[in-house]
C-alpha cells in the first residue's frame, strides 16, 4: 500500500483496530474462522495422513469486510518451503563469515556451492513435487539452490490440497479484496520436516514504499538553506570534488532550494567525492534495486544526461513484473538514479514484481539471491513486522542468510513512519519497525534532517516536530514522516550491536533485541531532500527510500576491485564505529516518536540509538575502515591495449585504488615498469613477451590484487579481442563466427542429405566439424576427419557431438542415446539400449576427454566415464524443454539451457543469468561457455545472441534473414 494513497484523503483506521500486538515473539491477530483463541487452532480439522503445519493465519485488520469463499476457479501462486540442508550449520556458517575476526570472515560460497551445501536435496524437490502433483497441483521449477518450490492451481483445488478454508477479505482503504488462508495448511504426513510452510496464502501483506515528495519543479518554498558549507564534514574528512564526482546540470541545481540537494552536493557534504577522487565509482560491481512498480526509462536517461552518467541498467520481471503506470509513483525512478549517481561505473539490475502477495516479495529476492550477479542489493519497500506471520519473517530470513553467506548486502530503507511502523497499513500506533530492514542479515538506514549545509545541523527526521521541540498532530498528513526505528519483536540483537543510549525500552533487555537503523542519512524532504526526474520534470524527493539507494552506492565503491567483498556488513559497521567514531557523525537531537504517543520513544542521544542508529556514515572514513588505504585496485581501462611482442611503448591503465599501487603484471609476460601514477591512472612499460598472447594487467597494492575482468585485457602482437568469441551454425551449414572466432569454410552452398544438427572447434578453434543428423561430419581449418555415421543405418537422428581434448576424435549423440565415437575419443557408455522419457538433445565431455554426459529434452543427466553426476531436472516440471549443456571448468559442473533460456547449474559452476524471464523473438537452441567458464552466451534459432558473466556480446544475426534457422554455437 502506497504512502501517498494512505495520506491522500483516505480514513485512516483508528488506533485502537491494530491487527497485532507488541509483544516479543507472539502476535494477537484478528483470526478469521475461529473466536480468536489463536491462529493454530483456526478453522479445520486435521485430515488423515497429514500433518497440520506450525503456521499462523495471516493478520487481518480489524474492520475488514469477509466476503466469502474466492471463485472456485481463480488461480493462485504459492510458494511451497523447503527446509533445505543444514538450517542451524548455514546460520552458523553466515556468522563466521560476517564477523570481523573469524577466521572464515569473508570466506563466501558460489551460488553452486551454497545449493549444494545447504539448498534443498534434489530427492526432497522430486518427493514433494509428486506429492503436491498427487493432490492436484502444477508443480513449477524451483530457482537453483532455492527453498521456495513454486506450486499453483486453482481456489478450489489449494484449499482441498492444502487442507484450509480460503476467505475474500476487503482490508480497509484497500483497492481490491485479498485472499486469506483461514486455518493452518496441512501437507501429507510423508512430508513432514521436509516442508516447514507455504506462502502466498497471505494476499494482504503488500510491500510499501519510503518515498515522501517536496516541491515539484519549478515551485517556490520557503525553508533551509541548501547551500553546502566549506567545513569538513568530519575530523579528517575534508569535503572535496574529485575529477571522478558526477557534477549536476544546471537543471537539477536548479531544484536545489527549500531544504533540496543535488546528489553532487550530498556526496560533498557526506565525502563520498573522495572516493571518487581515488577513482572508487563502483567499478565492476552490480547494484540489485527492488522494485514493486515500474519506472520510465526516459527518466532514467535524463537523469544521467544531467550528471554525465552512463551506467548500464536492465531489467528482471519476475512472476511477470509489476502493473500500474509505465512511470511508476517516483519510487523506481529515485532508488535507480542514486544508486547510479553514487557508483557511477556501477551496473543496475532492477528486479521488478507484482505486489500482490507475500510470495510475490519473497519471490523477488529468492531471484537475485538465486542469480547471486549483485554485490549490492538494495530496496526501499517493506512491510510493517508485526503485521507478518512467523513463518513469513522465518522464510524471508532463509533468502537473506543465503545472500550473506554468497557475500552480498542488502540494505534497506527503515521506515517513514518513526517508531509505529503499522500505522500506513492498518492505523496502529503500537511501537513496531519495517521488515526487511529489521532482519539480521540486511542493513536499516535510517532518516535525518538536514536544514542546513553541515553535516553538524542533523537532528532525527520527525515532520510532527516543530521548532522548539513542539509536537503537532500531523502524522496523517500527505507527505508526512519520521525515520524509521525502534526495536524487532523477532530477532536477537546482531553480533556486536552497541547497548542503546538515551530513550530505550528494547523488549528483550537492553542490548538485547535487535535494533534499527543501523544508521542515518539524509531523508526529510523539506530539509534534506534529494533532486530526482521523475514524470518527465524534476521533483524533490525524500524518506528513507533516499537513504537506501544513495548508501548502496557506497558500498558498491567501498567494494570495489576487492575479491572479498562487504557481504552482511551490519557487525563491520558496529566494530568500525568502536574503533574509531570519525566513521560516523552523532546524531544527538530528536526522536521519532512520530504521532506523539510514547514519550518521545525513540530518542537521539550520544551513542549508538534506536532513532537514529550509529549516526550518519563519514563515507571516506567509513570506506577507510570497511575496506582500507586507497581501497583494492581495479582496473577501468587499458589504452592502448595492445602493442607489439617486445619493445612496446609505455601504456595507460586507468581505474582506482592506484595511489600506493606497487605492481602491473601482465600475466605470464611478468612485471611492467611503472613511470608515473596517481589514484586513479598508471602510467607503465609492459615487459617483453615470449610470443604473441593476451593477458590480463592486474594492478597490486597493500590491500591486494585486482580482480581479473574483461576491460583489463592487453594483447601481446595486436590481438585484439584477446582470442575470444564465438561462432554458429545454421541447419544448411552456413557459419557465422563473431569476435576471434575465424571463419574456416561451411556447408552453406552444399546439397546435403540431412540438416546440420551441431559443431565442435578443435583446441586451438582455428579450426571446427559440422554433423549432420544423418552422422555426416564436415571439418574445416586445423580439424581432422576421423570418420562419419554418414553412410550407415540409425536407429535414431543424430542430434549433437563433442570433440575430444587433443583434437585427435570426437563423439557424436543419437536422441535415443547412442553414442558413436571416432578417433582417439574412448566409448565409455550409452542410453541406446534405454527407454527414455525423453530425447537425447545434446552431450558435453569433460576436460580430460574421460567422460561425457547425455542431457535429454526434460533435463534428465546421464553421466559415463569419469563424468560425475551433480544434479538435473528430470523430475521437475519445465516451463520449456531442455536443448542443450556445457561443461564447467574442471569438470566439475555443467549448466544446462531451455528453449526458453532459462539456465539450470549445478556442481561448481555458477549461475550468470539466463533469458527465461524475457520474450525471445525465436527460442534458444544451444549455449556456449565464456572465458575461463566465467559466463557464457545463449544463441536462439535466428541469432539472437544472449551473453552472461564475463561472456561479452560480439554481434549476432538476429537483424538479418537466414536461409535456415540457427541449430548450434561454439565459442573460442
Amino acid at each position: 500500500m502506497k504512502r501517498g494513497v494512505r495520506r491522500g484523503g483516505r480514513v485512516v483506521v483508528a488506533a485502537a483496530l491494530g491487527s497485532a500486538a507488541l509483544t516479543l515473539g507472539a502476535l494477537a491477530p484478528a483470526v478469521l474462522g475461529s473466536d480468536g483463541a489463536g491462529a493454530g487452532a483456526a478453522g479445520a480439522a486435521t485430515f488423515a495422513g497429514r500433518v497440520v503445519l506450525p503456521q499462523a493465519v495471516p493478520p487481518v485488520p480489524a474492520g475488514s469486510t469477509q466476503d466469502g469463499s474466492p471463485p472456485a476457479g481463480q488461480v493462485l501462486d504459492l510458494d511451497v518451503v523447503l527446509a533445505g540442508q543444514d538450517p542451524a550449520g548455514l546460520a552458523a556458517a553466515v556468522a563466521a563469515v560476517s564477523t570481523p575476526g573469524s577466521p572464515d570472515y569473508r570466506h563466501y560460497l558460489t551460488a553452486a556451492q551454497y545449493a549444494v551445501q545447504y539448498g534443498p536435496t534434489a530427492a526432497d524437490v522430486a518427493q514433494v513435487s509428486a506429492a503436491l502433483r498427487g493432490e492436484g497441483l502444477t508443480v513449477g521449477t524451483p530457482e537453483p539452490g532455492s527453498t521456495l518450490l513454486p506450486v499453483s492451481g486453482t481456489a478450489a483445488v489449494v484449499s482441498s490440497a492444502l487442507g484450509t478454508p480460503l476467505e475474500s477479505v476487503q482490508a480497509p482503504g484497500g483497492s481490491a479484496p485479498a485472499i486469506v488462508n483461514t486455518a493452518s495448511p496441512q501437507v501429507p504426513s510423508s512430508l513432514a520436516g521436509v516442508i516447514t510452510g507455504v506462502v502466498g496464502l497471505d494476499g494482504l501483506l503488500r510491500e510499501h514504499d519510503m518515498l515522501e515528495q517536496g516541491h515539484p519543479s519549478g515551485a517556490a518554498s520557503e525553508g533551509p538553506e541548501s547551500t553546502p558549507s566549506t567545513q569538513s564534514p568530519s575530523a579528517g574528512a575534508a569535503a572535496g570534488t574529485g575529477t571522478g564526482a558526477p557534477q549536476a546540470c544546471a537543471d537539477a541545481q536548479g531544484q536545489a532550494f527549500g531544504g533540496t540537494y543535488t546528489s553532487s552536493e550530498l556526496a560533498s557534504l557526506f565525502g563520498l567525492n573522495q572516493l571518487f577522487a581515488q577513482g572508487r565509482t563502483g567499478i565492476g560491481q552490480t547494484i540489485a534495486i527492488v522494485e514493486f512498480e515500474q519506472y520510465a526509462s526516459s527518466d532514467f536517461a535524463a537523469f544521467q544526461a544531467c550528471y554525465g552518467l552512463s551506467n548500464p541498467i536492465r531489467n528482471v520481471l519476475v512472476d511477470g513484473g509489476p502493473g500500474g503506470p509505465s512511470q511508476g509513483a517516483g519510487e523506481a525512478a529515485l532508488d535507480t538514479e542514486l544508486a547510479a549517481v553514487n557508483a557511477p561505473s556501477a551496473s543496475l539490475v532492477v528486479y521488478e514484481a507484482p505486489n500482490g502477495s507475500d510470495a510475490q516479495a519473497f519471490d523477488l529476492f529468492n531471484r537475485i539471491a538465486s542469480d547471486d550477479g549483485a554485490q549490492v542489493v538494495t530496496t526501499s519497500w517493506g512491510v510493517c513486522e508485526a503485521n507478518m506471520s512467523p513463518t513469513d519473517r522465518q522464510t524471508e530470513n532463509g533468502i537473506f542468510e543465503r545472500m550473506a553467506i554468497q557475500g552480498q548486502t542488502v540494505i534497506a530503507a527503515s521506515g517513514d513512519d518513526g517508531s509505529e511502523d503499522c500505522l500506513p497499513t492498518n492505523g496502529s500506533t503500537q511501537l513496531a519497525v519495517d521488515d526487511p530492514g529489521s532482519q539480521p542479515d540486511v542493513v536499516s538506514a535510517g532518516g535525518t534532517s538536514l536544514p542546513s549545509g553541515s553535516v553538524s545541523s542533523q537532528t532525527v527526521w520527525n515532520d510532527c516536530i516543530v521548532g522548539g521541540g513542539t509536537q503537532q498532530d500531523c502524522a496523517l498528513e500527505v507527505n508526512k514522516g519520521a525515520g524509521g526505528g525502534g526495536y524487532s519483536i523477532q530477532w536477537p540483537a546482531n553480533p556486536g550491536q552497541p547497548a542503546a543510549t538515551g530513550l530505550d525500552t528494547d523488549p528483550c533487555g537492553l542490548g538485547s533485541c535487535r535494533a534499527v537503523p543501523d544508521f542515518s542519512y539524509p531523508s526529510d524532504p523539506t530539509a534534506g531532500g534529494v533532486a530526482a526526474y521523475w514524470n518527465g520534470g524534476w521533483t524533490a524527493f525524500g524518506g528513507t527510500s533516499a537513504a537506501a539507494p544513495s548508501n548502496a552506492g557506497l558500498f558498491s565503491d567501498t567494494n570495489q576491485g576487492c575479491f572479498n567483498v562487504l557481504g552482511r556488513v551490519g557487525p563491520a559497521l558496529y566494530a568500525a564505529h568502536q574503533a574509531n567514531s570519525s566513521t560516523f557523525t552523532d546524531i544527538t537531537q530528536g526522536n521519532n516518536d512520530f504521532t506523539d504517543s510514547h514519550g518521545g520513544l525513540f530518542g537521539a542521544a550520544p551513542g549508538f540509538d534506536a532513532a537514529s542508529g550509529l549516526g550518519t556514515p563519514v563515507d571516506q572514513n567509513l570506506a577507510l575502515a570497511l575496506q582500507g588505504a586507497d581501497g583494492c585496485p581495479s582496473v577501468a581501462a587499458v589504452s592502448p591495449d595492445t602493442g607489439p611482442v617486445t619493445g612496446g611503448g609505455a601504456i595507460t591503465i586507468d581505474g582506482g585504488g592506484f595511489g600506493n599501487a606497487t605492481s602491473v603484471t601482465f600475466g605470464s609476460a611478468g612485471g611492467g615498469r611503472i613511470v608515473s601514477q596517481t589514484a586513479t591512472a598508471i602510467t607503465v612499460v609492459p615487459p617483453n613477451a615470449a610470443y604473441a598472447q593476451c593477458v590480463d594487467v592486474t594492478v597490486g597494492n597493500s590491500q591486494g590484487v585486482s580482480a581479473q575482468s574483461s576491460a583489463d585485457r592487453y594483447g601481446f602482437g595486436g590481438d585484439l579481442n584477446c582470442g575470444d568469441g564465438y561462432r554458429f551454425v545454421a541447419s544448411d551449414g552456413g557459419v557465422f563466427d563473431f569476435g576471434d572466432a575465424g571463419f574456416h569454410g561451411s556447408t552453406g552452398g552444399t546439397h546435403l542429405n540431412a540438416p546440420v544438427v551441431g559443431m565442435a572447434d578443435t583446441p586451438s578453434t582455428n579450426g571446427y566439424w559440422l554433423v549432420a543428423s544423418d552422422g555426416g561430419i564436415f571439418n574445416y581449418g586445423d580439424a581432422g576427419f576421423f570418420g562419419s555415421m554418414g553412410a550407415r543405418h540409425l536407429n535414431k537422428p543424430v542430434v549433437g557431438m563433442a570433440a575430444a581434448p587433443g583434437g585427435g576424435g570426437y563423439w557424436l549423440v543419437a536422441s535415443d542415446g547412442g553414442i558413436f565415437s571416432f578417433g582417439n575419443a574412448p566409448f565409455f557408455g550409452s542410453t541406446g539400449s534405454i527407454h527414455l522419457n525423453e530425447p537425447i538433445v545434446g552431450m558435453a565431455a569433460t576436460p580430460d576427454g574421460r567422460g561425457y554426459w547425455l542431457v535429454a529434452s526434460d533435463g534428465g543427466i546421464f553421466a559415463y566415464g569419469d563424468a560425475q553426476f551433480y544434479g538435473s531436472t528430470g523430475s521437475l516440471r519445465l516451463n520449456s524443454p531442455v536443448v542443450g549443456m556445457a561443461a564447467g571448468p574442471g569438470g566439475t559442473g555443467y549448466w544446462l539451457v531451455a528453449a526458453d533460456g532459462g539456465i539450470f547449474s549445478y556442481g561448481s559452476v555458477q549461475f550468470y543469468g539466463s533469458a527465461g524471464s524475457l520474450h525471445l523473438n525465436q527460442p534458444v537452441v544451444g549455449m556456449a561457455t565464456g572465458p575461463k567458464s566465467g559466463g557464457y552466451w545463449l544463441v536462439a534459432a535466428d541469432g539472437g545472441v544472449f551473453s552472461y558473466g564475463n561472456a561479452l556480446f560480439y554481434g549476432s544475426t538476429g537483424s538479418i534473414t537466414l536461409n535456415k534457422p540457427i541449430v548450434g554455437m561454439s565459442s573460442t
